[in-house]
């Protein structure tokens, strides 16, 4: 059987490189990309005791993956479920640390997820003994699937979304695609389009069309600390770009606010970069073309001068969405799929994002139907089109009010979703 060759193929690979494994965690260490203090999880060994009772784990690659689930993780907390939350890289451990005191409740535990070394996904699965492990939106770690299948635990995939580029990808390998996705207990896509490709690749309990995402604010500052950069910035107009990625996006942001400045010449312009690291190319930007720039991990704040604001820290995206006037979402110029659309437009802002924002189609769909958003092609067009809407205020509050208003009339999909889990949370 092919599907079972390639397996062992997987297998064997993980077995070459286990003599290479410290070599390559030393070098992430060193990179930044691991936690020496906390190496241990990666290879499936935990410092922390099992707890009694139901134990849930959710696996979430990415931060946004991740705030997606909150709604559910409070309405699984309600029912004494107990919350193992593993995630990939350092970036996300520093969020789910504000997440979980902002839930604050003692029964969620955050890891590091495991390699998918068959060895390292052994001994966690053993150790922690789950009763279900719901993937969310497309982390297939083969290993760590085949292991909770032949455990008897549910594996349940929410938020299910495929690119084409990967669809392609497991239709090559047909017989594989089957002999994983079939082993799942339930899939719970975004959209239609993605629950047809789950189908044809295997998928056999397939719900569409729910996306927890919907439902999701993004994170404030303290009260305090929002009243004051409200109270800082005042009534000045406020572009925003949020979660940009790279250099293309860096470039829209500074060239935006040089000819829109033309227009308004007190406006502020707001960064928030998508890796905080990542801002010296955004420094050297603003520089070389002489713009006054804050940086908010200086301890900066913007004053009436200011015309670039650095926000690289984490957590605070959601107050400058409630202050900004217009807001460019990240990864959408960059073919990154696109950030959350459902953000901006329940912080009432003026959406405006670039080609791909194959992350969240129905959500583009919706907002460009009712022209709550506008989706541009290149730099040219965002600069054009952010023109536009600054010599029309009464536009910019239209457009603001149209998608705060589509999204909050959108049911609660973790309510939907809690009664198509039930069967699968407690064994």
């Amino acid at each position: 059987m092919l599907a079972v060759l390639l397996i062992k193929i997987y297998f064997l690979i993980w077995l070459i490189l286990t003599p290479f494994l410290p070599f390559i965690f030393i070098y992430r260490i060193i990179k930044g990309k691991e936690k020496f203090s906390r190496i241990n999880e990666r290879i499936g060994f935990s410092k922390t005791t099992k707890p009694k009772g139901n134990l849930i784990w959710i696996n979430a690659a990415s931060v946004g993956e991740l705030r997606s689930t909150i709604p559910l993780i409070k309405a699984l907390l309600k029912q004494d479920l107990k919350i193992l939350i593993t995630t990939v890289t350092v970036t996300s451990a520093i969020h789910i640390k504000i997440i979980i005191k902002n839930i604050n409740n003692k029964n969620i535990i955050h890891q590091f997820t495991p390699i998918d070394h068959p060895l390292c996904i052994k001994i966690f699965i053993d150790h922690w003994k789950p009763n279900s492990l719901i993937l969310i939106e497309s982390e297939i770690w083969p290993h760590l699937i085949m292991r909770s299948y032949m455990k008897k635990i549910p594996v349940i995939l929410l938020q299910g979304r495929m690119s084409e580029k990967s669809y392609k990808k497991w239709l090559f390998i047909n017989a594989l695609s089957k002999y994983i996705y079939n082993k799942f207990s339930l899939i719970v896509s975004q959209d239609f389009k993605n629950g047809s490709r789950y189908k044809m690749l295997g998928g056999k309990n397939i719900i569409s069309n729910i996306n927890l995402k919907n439902a999701v604010t993004a994170n404030h500052m303290q009260k305090k600390e929002e009243e004051k950069i409200e109270l800082i910035v005042g009534k000045r107009q406020i572009l925003l770009f949020a979660s940009i990625h790279d250099n293309i996006e860096d470039q829209a942001a500074i060239f935006s606010h040089i000819k829109a400045k033309k227009i308004d010449i007190g406006l502020l312009t707001i960064i928030v970069p998508r890796h905080p690291k990542m801002i010296q190319n955004l420094i050297s930007l603003a520089n070389t073309y002489k713009l006054k720039t804050k940086i908010r991990s200086h301890n900066q704040s913007p004053d009436y001068n200011t015309e670039i604001y650095i926000a690289d820290t984490i957590g605070e995206l959601g107050s400058f969405m409630k202050i900004a006037d217009i807001c460019f979402v990240g990864g959408s110029l960059s073919n990154k799929g696109g950030h959350n659309l459902i953000e901006p437009a329940i912080e009432k802002c003026a959406i405006i994002y670039g080609p791909d924002v194959s992350n969240h189609t129905n959500t583009s769909e919706m907002l460009l139907k009712e022209n709550a958003a506008i989706q541009i092609n290149n730099i040219d067009e965002l600069n054009n089109e952010i023109n536009r809407l600054m010599k029309n205020k009464e536009k910019i509050k239209k457009m603001a009010d149209t998608a705060h208003k589509i999204i909050t009339n959108i049911p609660s999909p973790s309510s939907i979703l809690l009664n198509k889990l039930q069967p699968y949370l407690k064994r």
